[in-house]
């Protein structure tokens, strides 16, 4: 999905200051609400503000993504529950819930990272380690490969603002973790940054929603225009114009925005959109080592911007750390993992204080549900927006024999021009080893797209770093 803002009050990306990469705009009338994470959750990096969304309808009312409770209340069954024969512990019960307990960060272990920054590091043996206050250390996830080999290909193409980061699904251990600029190389931590918005990702959302809805990846729904814009015409059926057709799962490929608005026009509500994006971490802390600010988002309750909304249309935001946990998330059947950069905290005489154990987080999606959503983002690869980044002009792939999940999301904003593009997924997507999230911002000469940096995090991964493991010579760079 592309489309350009034109209004300023639109504007969703403006200021490149110390307080953040993107700038919050003001909303119109009054009628946008935003989530602010409270002064104790601070995002000790970046210090980037939270964002609220720009241009709902004036006057309509906005469903706020609350934050989780820090106690449990009984599931909601208006979602599918799943195959229960298939083994899934949370099959039998409905998914999303309607509340989460609120545990992002490790017990014990933010009193041991004073000083710790993710982005500072370097290699002991075949470990990267950080400092820490008082001579203690620790040590990364991370692959020491994969960090080389993404932060080459930034700097190679001097991508103006860019962040990749990658989680092994399974286990929540973050792979490669990039915060790259070319313009402010002092800047803050853009893995963190929750301010970006979020784009046609959303649509993995809204198609997991309409999944547990009952609608069917084959519903096949015709439509005209709304490549740049949704308008009240989009969301009706017009024999006359509707020249196009398409299914939900081609609609997940090719980032169809009229079928998205359609089907939730008539299938979602703005308390079920409201339920999903909290299970996936809206307006909460993500899971991770240090506390991070939620990602902001709004759902209104105004007929067309509910529509615009579950098509990637304005009202939601989120870090790079958060589109690789979504992806994550779907790579591992609906449950989210803890993402974890220390695997062991050493103290200043070496001894071992801390050692990261692997663990899901939440349960988002039943099993049933996750996998039939990364079925349909397999046709963003295959064949809708991401296939000329995963396959050169004569067809063949650039991971060959590996089946590959993903979902794009472009937006450019005017005054000052950025232009954003997002890639979410995973591989192999019938068995994923890695989850990857990769934003782009570029000005008006674009460098490169966040396609082309996931599939260089994943070809890397998953075809050269075998190599290099064999001793075998490896692809030119």
């Amino acid at each position: 999905m592309r489309f350009r803002i034109r209004r300023l009050s639109e504007v969703l990306a403006a200021c490149l200051c110390a307080a953040g990469l993107f700038a919050a705009t003001s909303s119109v009338g009054g009628a946008s609400a935003s989530l602010s994470s409270d002064a104790a959750v601070a995002q000790p990096l970046s210090q980037a503000a939270s964002a609220a969304s720009a241009a709902p309808a004036a006057g309509s009312p906005v469903s706020v993504v609350a934050p989780a409770s820090s106690a449990s209340a009984a599931p909601s069954a208006a979602a599918e529950a799943g195959d229960a024969s298939n083994g899934d512990p949370h099959d039998d019960e409905a998914l999303p819930r309607d509340r989460y307990v609120d545990d992002a960060v490790p017990a014990g272990l933010g009193a041991l990272l004073d000083g710790f920054d993710p982005r500072v590091h370097s290699l002991e043996g075949e470990q990267l380690v950080s400092p820490l206050d008082g001579g203690s250390r620790a040590v990364l996830t991370l692959h020491p490969g994969l960090q080389a080999h993404v932060e080459a290909r930034f700097r190679e193409y001097e991508v103006p603002y860019g962040a990749v980061v990658a989680i092994e699904p399974s286990s929540g251990r973050v792979l490669a973790y990039v915060s790259h600029s070319s313009r402010n190389p002092r800047g803050g931590d853009l893995v963190l940054d929750a301010t970006p918005p979020t784009a046609s990702v959303f649509k993995v959302v809204t198609g997991a929603a309409l999944i547990d809805a009952g609608v069917s990846e084959d519903t096949r729904v015709c439509y005209h225009g709304g490549g740049s814009g949704l308008n009240l015409g989009h969301l009706a059926d017009d024999r006359a114009r509707d020249s196009s057709c398409a299914t939900l799962s081609d609609a997940m490929g090719g980032s169809i925005n009229a079928v998205f608005a359609k089907l939730a026009d008539r299938h979602l509500d703005p308390s079920t959109v409201t339920r999903y994006a909290s299970a996936f971490a809206w307006g909460q802390r993500v899971p991770f080592d240090i506390p991070v600010r939620p990602s902001p988002a709004e759902v209104p309750t105004d007929r067309l911007e509910f529509a615009r909304t579950t098509a990637g249309f304005w009202h939601m935001h989120m870090s790079p750390l958060h589109g690789a946990l979504i992806a994550a998330t779907i790579a591992n059947d609906g449950q989210m993992p803890r993402a974890a950069v220390v695997q062991r905290v050493l103290s200043g005489s070496g001894e071992s204080v801390y050692q990261h154990a692997p663990s899901n987080y939440r349960a988002v999606l039943s099993r049933r549900t996750a996998r039939r959503v990364g079925e349909m983002m397999e046709r963003t690869v295959s064949h809708g927006t991401a296939r000329r980044s995963f396959f050169d002009n004569n067809g063949n792939a650039f991971l060959p024999g590996i089946r590959i999940a993903g979902k794009t999301g472009t937006l450019t904003g005017s005054d000052p021009y950025r232009g954003y593009t997002w890639w979410v997924g995973f591989a192999p997507a019938d068995a994923p080893t890695i989850a990857v999230a990769a934003l782009v911002v570029n000005d008006p000469a674009w460098r490169v797209k966040a396609s082309y940096m996931a599939r260089e995090t994943l070809r890397y991964y998953l075809v050269e770093a075998p190599r290099v493991a064999a001793g075998s010579p490896t692809r030119g760079d």
